[in-house]
């Protein structure tokens, strides 16, 4: 076991969602593996107490206090993210001196990759590690000028990203679109992507949670709920009680535009609004559903952890046939479709429905093959191989 060794977590635009239980499970193994962990907010670089219970943790600590709210639009966002990186840069002599082993950022979008960037050029020896999860196509649905600025962001990431010295890639998708667009195998390690398997196992059923169908995502144009409602629209003609849940946030603008649609529908009764949820109740949730939906159109969706999460809980599941879910999902775990097939996939549900067909026997098989304590685990693996 390596330690003493210290992790600056780069959270500087971090909101107040704080920092999500999947890593604090990963951080806590960290830290019961002799690394001290700190996180570099705005103002100042706050230690990461130990991590115990990771859904009440963040809360707990005084950097909490701190932090934005998330429910801001993109362009606000967007402005945020670059004063809160200019408001860190002045710590970034205190950084340099704290001598910190390692800069972990938890994703490699732009505001998270310009203070470990300009950490490097002062101090060479401070491994940088960071987590590639998706690319940014400029022809995706939303705002054009919104994805004209992403995509623009997003590439000029990846030019700060080649300074990293440890990139963790989800998917071997992901690895050779990095590895084609010039950076080194050896800066690429690929370790997947996990679900909370023990919590998904305490939770238990609740008739109050008896939804027909289940949303669980950003409430984003990329993530396909226009066409969520396309599909509802449709079923209610054959269950005119027919209730979808959508448990998730979004920006204001988004969402209220989202509200109109449907009740420009008449699909007010039929959408039921949860908000964010975590932990025993965003499982129970999942798991008292009869069954999950996830439209996302989106060329850069690489995973769909909520996807997975539903598929291991035994919940027939209907989403549109992206590349990366094939080689995710070969034993029939999910029922996809391409791209705006919405009448098919409204005949599927209204077919599983006709004969109550609720149980997703491959899909619970899956249970237990994806952790975060595994994630971490192979990550701090590759951390110490670089150490020594």
């Amino acid at each position: 076991m390596i330690k003493n060794k210290k992790i600056l977590i780069n959270g500087v635009t971090l909101v107040s969602d704080g920092l999500f239980p999947h890593l604090l499970t990963k951080y806590r193994y960290f830290q019961s593996h002799g690394y001290q962990l700190y996180i570099l907010c705005p103002d100042k670089i706050y230690p990461l107490n130990t991590i115990d219970d990771v859904y009440t943790y963040s809360k707990q600590q005084s950097f909490y206090k701190t932090l934005h709210s998330g429910n801001i639009s993109k362009f606000t966002y967007i402005i945020l993210a670059l004063t809160e990186n200019i408001k860190a840069l002045v710590n970034i002599k205190k950084i340099i001196k704290s001598d910190f082993d390692i800069i972990y950022s938890q994703s490699s979008v732009l505001n998270l990759t310009l203070i470990p960037f300009i950490l490097k050029i002062f101090r060479k020896k401070t491994i940088w590690a960071t987590i590639f999860d998706n690319t940014v196509p400029l022809f995706d649905p939303g705002n054009p000028i919104v994805r004209l600025l992403a995509w623009i962001f997003f590439h000029f990431s990846l030019v700060l990203l080649r300074q990293a010295d440890l990139i963790f890639v989800i998917s071997e998708d992901l690895k050779n679109y990095l590895h084609k667009n010039g950076f080194k195998l050896r800066q690429l390690a690929v370790t997947g992507n996990a679900i909370e398997t023990d919590t998904l196992r305490l939770a238990k059923k609740s008739p109050k949670y008896n939804y027909d169908s289940l949303y669980v995502g950003r409430i984003n144009e990329t993530k396909g709920i226009y066409d969520l409602l396309e599909v509802l629209k449709i079923i209610t003609k054959t269950y005119p009680s027919f209730t979808l849940a959508i448990m998730g946030s979004g920006d204001s603008p988004t969402i209220k535009k989202f509200k109109e649609k449907i009740n420009d529908y008449n699909l007010t009764r039929n959408v039921k609004f949860l908000g964010f949820q975590i932990g025993i109740k965003k499982y129970s949730i999942i798991k008292s559903s009869k069954t999950f939906i996830f439209l996302s159109q989106s060329k850069s969706e690489s995973f769909g952890i909520a996807l997975l999460e539903a598929v291991s809980c035994g919940l027939p599941a209907i989403t549109y046939d992206l590349l990366p879910y094939r080689s995710l999902y070969k034993y029939h775990e999910i029922y996809s479709y391409p791209i705006g097939s919405i009448g098919e996939i409204a005949q599927k549900l209204i077919e599983i429905f006709k004969h109550k067909q609720f149980v997703n026997l491959p899909g619970k098989k899956l249970l237990g093959k994806y952790s975060w304590e595994h994630i971490g685990k192979l990550e701090l693996d590759h951390i110490n191989k670089i150490l020594k």
